[in-house]
């Protein structure tokens, strides 16, 4: 599959341009706010190029779209109307309503559309959620970063920035991922930065009928670290870098009644690089026809809502 790249910021540069071509796709085109008639390193052959010249390039048959926050669903919808796949950054929209005109514009289009949460291809989560720990009661997330530049496009509240659009977005996914369904109840409480209007600290809470809960702290100004953390009825798990993943990733795990750490195993699986596999994956569901099915995209955004809603975001 030959794929065109709107946005060439770190995310696309480090990690999906590499994974495209590990997965054995091609390159034809990256577009850029301010294209430039030059060669792009380790691109031979790929155009440089605006955002409007990627999607009237026949030799584009997918777009990767890694703009800020604020522009993902203007491109995608303007993609799928070019006749594009598309696979696009997290969070793919700001609103419920966005995602349901993107599952719209994708039907009609007869395209294929994901959301990149390349977590969801790690291994490492899929054992998460087939190991036996009985009934899930309580999972605790944690992810932070330090990021004090006023410029970067995480920090533009009008662009969607901010620390629960960023990053509390993979705290949710934890929850259905883990939960199988929406929390019944949810709360959020946020530091705002004084000049910024963004979230820089947020502590949220998932509540599941049951009983179950989900805890997470996500900033953009703190030490960075992530983790995450399930305790179930016959024992408990933990990622050690459940976001972004290692090509070896580690799994600690107390099964047959938990006990403290002393009485964990560790588990190293086998190298994978998760954003090859997403990509895998995408090709594979756009060559095959498979149709647009955004149920989770619209759960997330859904419970982000929510959450922005408590807090008074």
């Amino acid at each position: 599959m030959r794929f065109g790249i709107l946005g060439w910021g770190k995310i696309a540069r480090t990690q999906l341009a590499p994974a495209i071509a590990e997965a054995g796709h091609t390159i034809s085109a990256v577009g850029s706010r301010v294209p430039a008639a030059r060669e792009l390193p380790d691109l031979p052959g790929a155009a440089w190029c605006s955002y409007e010249a990627v999607l009237a390039d026949p030799a584009v048959d997918a777009v990767y779209i890694a703009l800020p926050n604020h522009l993902h669903v203007p491109w995608t919808l303007r993609a799928l109307q070019a006749g594009k796949h598309v696979l696009c950054e997290k969070p793919m929209a700001l609103s419920v309503a966005e995602v349901d005109a993107v599952q719209s514009a994708a039907h009609a289009a007869g395209r294929h559309m994901q959301e990149a949460y390349m977590v969801r291809h790690h291994p490492q989560w899929q054992m998460l959620r087939e190991l036996p720990l009985g009934a899930l009661r309580s999972v605790q997330v944690g992810f932070a970063y330090d990021n004090r530049d006023a410029d970067n496009i995480r920090n533009r509240v009008d662009w969607g920035g901010g620390a629960l659009w960023d990053i509390g977005c993979y705290a949710v996914f934890a929850g259905l991922w883990l939960f199988g369904s929406e929390p019944k109840s949810c709360r959020l409480q946020s530091v705002l930065h004084p000049q910024w209007g963004i979230d820089i600290h947020s502590h949220g809470e998932l509540i599941w009928a049951d009983g179950a809960v989900l805890q997470f702290e996500v900033s953009t100004q703190s030490a960075a670290h992530q983790g995450v953390r399930v305790v179930g009825e016959r024992g408990w798990a933990e990622l050690a870098v459940p976001f972004n993943a290692p090509s070896q990733a580690l799994v600690r795990q107390a099964l047959d009644g938990g006990g403290t750490a002393q009485a964990a195993t560790e588990l190293r699986l086998a190298p994978v690089n998760q954003y090859a596999a997403m990509v895998t994956r995408f090709a594979a569901a756009a060559l095959a026809g498979e149709p647009t099915d955004l149920h989770e995209s619209r759960a997330i955004a859904d419970v982000l809502a929510r959450l922005r809603q408590s807090a008074g975001l």
